[in-house]
This record gives structure tokens, sequence and C-alpha cells, in this order.
């Protein structure tokens, strides 16, 4: 090529290059002002629960969680670096019954207090102002006694509300709204997609699993958690479990509202239940009431067939999900050995747990509760099923 060519070429090549950078620079300075603004929206904006428009603020990292249920769903989402104090009836409760508190006991006991914490008790916001959080997360049970506006401007903090169903209840569609609100809220999107993710494998995993059975058992679950140390004839509907197995508890023919149901015994014994789980940390308020008067559960045919189990606490300061998920994976086991002839409880129990939690929890339930077992010997069956 000749020297003249190679010059046209050169000056071609660069009003090529001129050209297209006029068009770049064009196309960002008309869309410069739009851009930033649709960002700011998207990542700095939430509406809580309540419905409340809340302005985030741009880098969170000095959160505290305040009433019952908050602070689990803060672990669950790998965001307890960013907690600067825990309610005091944390530490005073100590870990056992919470799945995040055993979890995390040491991160969570060497905070500040920033309340009392518990049922009724509402937040101390001369606390909260002492470790200068730049956000509160309240839960809506805390909401419903302490206006979350006034806490915003007595704390001078950012206010959000959030609530993932009733206690006890495991509502799948609050949960998943709660997990976004703060995955977004606490830079912790990816990790509330996860979580989500692996919730609904479960729940697709025990539908497959359950959905077209034809012959079902009749089931009771009785010493439900709640409030404190509770009887036998203490139970629930729907229990959370049990519905994902698409498998009633003979108490949901009793009574269409969901929540905790105080029973008499002659129903129970009407209503002869084939399986019985009884919740561990009642077990002992159980078998006081059957030393008293054996031949009354003897009476009960799961009894007499030693079809008697025990099945792990999950309801404390809200629900426990890693622990009601766990129970589930359990009672299908009991229930349907066939369908669940691939699950060993306890492996899966721990592999719910570091999903959850990153820490294999199963054997401190087992050391404070028992663990998954069966409970004919317990009460001096000696057959068992």
């Amino acid at each position: 090529m000749s020297m003249g060519g190679l010059t046209k070429g050169v000056v071609v090549t660069t009003l090529i290059a001129i050209a297209a950078v006029i068009i770049i620079t064009t196309y960002l300075t008309s869309n410069f002002y739009v851009l930033p603004e649709q960002s700011t929206v998207s990542e700095y904006s939430i509406v809580d629960i309540l419905g409340r428009n809340v302005t985030l603020p741009k880098n969170v990292t000095r959160v505290v969680a305040i009433g019952p249920g908050v602070l689990r769903l803060v672990c669950y989402l790998k965001a307890y670096d960013l907690l600067v104090g825990v309610e005091e009836s944390e530490i005073r409760w100590g870990p056992v019954g919470r799945d995040y508190a055993m979890a995390l006991n040491q991160v969570l006991t060497n905070l500040p207090v920033i309340g009392p914490g518990g049922p009724g008790k509402p937040p101390a916001p001369e606390l909260i102002l002492t470790v200068k959080p730049d956000l509160i997360i309240m839960s809506r049970v805390y909401a419903e006694m302490y206006d979350p506006d006034r806490l915003q401007k007595e704390t001078n903090s950012t206010v959000i509300v959030v609530d993932y169903g009733p206690a006890g209840q495991l509502d799948l569609e609050a949960l998943t709204n709660a997990l976004r609100i703060l995955g977004k809220a606490l830079n912790r999107g990816e990790r509330a997609e996860e979580l989500i993710r692996f919730i609904e494998s479960i729940r697709s995993d025990l539908e497959i699993r359950t959905k077209d059975i034809s012959s079902r058992p009749k089931v009771y679950v009785g010493a439900i958690s709640y409030k404190g140390p509770q009887p036998f004839t203490t139970s629930q509907t729907a229990f959370p479990p049990l519905t994902l197995l698409h498998t009633p508890s003979i108490v949901d023919r009793i009574s269409n509202q969901s929540g905790v149901l105080f029973l008499d015994f002659e129903v129970i014994l009407k209503e002869q239940p084939d399986v019985v789980f009884i919740d561990l940390n009642n077990l002992n308020t159980v078998k006081q009431d059957f030393d008293k008067d054996p031949l009354k559960y003897l009476h009960l045919s799961a009894f007499k067939s030693g079809r008697v189990y025990g099945i792990l606490p999950y309801n404390y300061y809200h629900t426990n999900i890693a622990v009601a998920l766990a129970d589930a994976y359990y009672m299908g086991k009991v229930l349907y050995p066939d369908r669940f002839a691939d699950i060993d409880p306890v492996v899966k129990a721990d592999e719910i747990f570091n999903v959850f939690l990153g820490n294999p929890l199963y054997h401190y339930y087992a050391e404070y509760y028992g663990g998954f077992r069966n409970l004919s010997e317990f009460f001096g069956v000696r057959t068992s099923g």
C-alpha cells in the first residue's frame, strides 16, 4: 500500500472513532439525570409491612432488631455482623430453643443491651440511642404498641417494620416478603433469594412425596409450645409441618381457625389418633400427668401401640423456620416411611440448619430435648411402631 493510501486509511479510522465517541457521549449525557435517579429509588426506598414508604440510609452499617422473630431473620440473612445491640431477653433466656441464638450465642451475648425485649415489652428509645443505629428493624407486634414513626424521631434512626406471619405458623408468602424487604434494607438481596429458593425446594419436595397419598393415618400433635409449659391437651390447627405433608390433624376438624387449641382429654379419646407427636419442650409436663393416671393415656390406641413420637419445639419468640422444616421431614418419615425411605431425619435437619445458619445444630437439640425419637418406653410401653 502507498503512503497516501495509508494516510487516507488512518484519517477514515480516526473519523469513525470520533463519531463513535460523539454518539456515546450524547447518549450518556441525555440519560445522565435519569439513570442515577432510577437506581436511587430502587436501592434506597422500600415499603414496609405497614405500607410505610421508608427511605433507607445509603450505607447501613449499624443495625438493631427489636420484637419477636426479627433478630432471627437478620441472622438467617447472615447480617449479624451489622448488629450493634440486642434485647436483654435474648441474653436472659439463654440460647436454648431459638435456632439463631443456639448458632450465634457468643456473637449475640457480647452485644450491648438496647431494651428489655420479650412479649408485651415496648422498645426503649433511650437505650437504642446509646448504640447509634442507622437502621431499626421492628416487628409488627411491637409496632402495634409503639408508633414506629415516633420511635424514628426519638432515636434519629430509620425504622422499618416487618412480619412473617403469626407466631407458631409457617406463612411462606409472608416469610418470602419479609426476607426480600430485609434483603434490600441490609444489602443481602442475593442471600434472601438463596433462602427463598431453598425453602421453595423443600415445600416442593414434601408436596411431591405426599400429595397423592390416598390413605392417611389419624394424627394428633400435643403439648404444643405456647407461652410457657403446656399439657398434652394443647394442640394447634393447622399444624405447619403436617400441612407441608398434606396431612390433617384430628383437631383440624374441630376448628377452622388457625392457631393454638385447648382441648378436653375426652375429645382426643373420642378421635382415637393412630399416631401421636409430642412437643419435646413439654415432654416432662406430659409425663407428670401420665404418671398420675396412666390408664387415661393407655386408652388411646397410639399409646397402646407405642406410636408416640417426640418432635423438636419450633415456637419460641416467634417461629423457628428451620426447626419447623426439620420436623416436617421427621414426621413424614414416621407417617410415610416408604415415601421417605431415602431420608435420614437427623442428616436432613443438619442440612437445613446449615443452609439457614451455617451450623449443624441438631446435636444441640438432641442434647437439650432428646431429639427425634419414639417415646413409648418413656411412657412404660414396651411395644413400639
